[in-house]
């Protein structure tokens, strides 16, 4: 008789939207390895279809949270699954909301809880937590068997209520087959393209005021930007190299001034992109930027350096410990725009190396973070973690 499959239950966010959180759990729910490894099942978390309205409270989050432990208590006491795999939140709401209570619960009918923070601004944010709040999540977090962060240096994140011997790191994985690169794909000369939440966190508004003074070294420079514009931020509101708190802009006002300017011709907004779509403005690219002050590990710059991009990027999350500056592309610090200007006006004048730093992108993506690989390193945590 075969031996039976470790019954786990995943609980967090799919597409719609199509950020990373959402892609990466379909990517696990999808892995075949996994699925005949472990006994699946599954809860979704998300219901709101829109980034902009992520964390905002009202009548529907209020149904949502007794929908959702009625779905897990469900789940529990139906399936009573070995291990729960949970990614959780940086922000205080989404703590109280919903992280604290999931973990207990699950601790009570004996599952063994796996946590997995995909950013890197929990330690932070929670420094501005309510008394009451710390002491909640302290407790939550001393019954988590395993935490998973993005990084080596951001095993701390939990600490002192999770020792570091019981966080594991898991790097973003990449679909090699979906991302490939192709040589003969025209390339749009001084194309830079911008992927992600346009607000001050992610530096969108940062980048709108490099543009004038990049323009005027390179007229033909033109910025695309991908993604939904938001007002106020959810979740990140330090620069995760300085510790400094971040000052916030409105998107919407920059955005107007650069209409305004004499640049409104080098300034694209594509809005959200997806499938095909988004493929053909990353391939046809000829920089990828991200000015983000905090990530764990940005997607969609593994999906650039997939394709083959060079990369300007701030050293945040993940990026500083995988990737190296003249290698994979061009550092600057967060929030410093004179260097970021200085980055890209570099690199646009050395055509011949973006095309071999793209090169070097691919072939680090295909070796080090395809699917498989990083399932297989997931499956590893998660053995290390249930009962024998």
């Amino acid at each position: 008789m075969s031996k039976s499959r470790p019954k786990i239950l995943f609980i967090g966010p799919t597409p719609p939207p199509y950020s990373g959180p959402e892609l990466s759990m379909q990517q696990f729910l999808e892995s075949k390895s996994l699925n005949n490894s472990f006994e699946i099942s599954f809860l979704k978390t998300n219901f709101r279809t829109d980034n902009t309205k992520k964390g905002k409270f009202g009548l529907s989050m209020v149904t949502q949270f007794f929908l959702f432990f009625f779905k897990l208590l469900k789940h529990l006491v139906l399936n009573r699954p070995k291990c729960v795999y949970y990614p959780v939140t940086p922000t205080q709401i989404g703590w109280l909301g919903r992280d604290v209570w999931t973990i207990l619960l699950s601790k009570l009918f004996g599952a063994k809880i796996i946590i997995h923070l995909r950013g890197s601004h929990f330690k932070l944010n929670f420094n501005e937590f309510s008394a009451i709040a710390k002491k909640l999540i302290a407790f939550a977090l001393k019954h988590v068997d395993k935490a998973i962060v993005q990084a080596k240096y951001l095993k701390d994140q939990f600490s002192p209520f999770i020792s570091e011997e019981k966080v594991a790191v898991l790097y973003q994985a990449m679909d090699i087959n979906e991302f490939k690169y192709d040589e003969n794909y025209p390339v749009e000369k001084g194309k830079i393209l911008v992927i992600g939440h346009m607000t001050k966190a992610k530096g969108y508004t940062d980048i709108l005021k490099a543009i004038p003074e990049v323009c005027k070294v390179f007229s033909e420079a033109k910025f695309y930007f991908a993604g939904n514009m938001r007002k106020g931020e959810r979740g990140v509101f330090y620069n995760q190299v300085t510790g400094e708190k971040i000052i916030y802009e409105d998107p919407f006002v920059e955005e107007k001034r650069i209409l305004d300017s004499a640049f409104k011709n080098n300034y694209v907004n594509l809005g959200i992109i997806e499938g095909e779509d988004k493929l053909r403005h990353l391939k046809s690219s000829e920089i990828f930027l991200t000015a983000s002050y905090s990530e764990g590990f940005s997607r969609s710059l593994l999906e650039a350096m997939a394709v083959g991009k060079p990369l300007a990027y701030t050293p945040v999350g993940a990026h500083r410990e995988v990737l190296k500056d003249r290698i994979n592309g061009h550092v600057f610090d967060p929030g410093n725009i004179n260097e970021m200007q200085n980055v890209l006006t570099n690199m646009l004048a050395n055509p011949d190396q973006l095309k071999n730093m793209g090169l070097e992108n691919r072939e680090y993506v295909v070796n080090d973070f395809s699917v498989e690989k990083i399932v297989d390193d997931f499956k590893n945590i998660i053995n290390s973690t249930i009962p024998k």
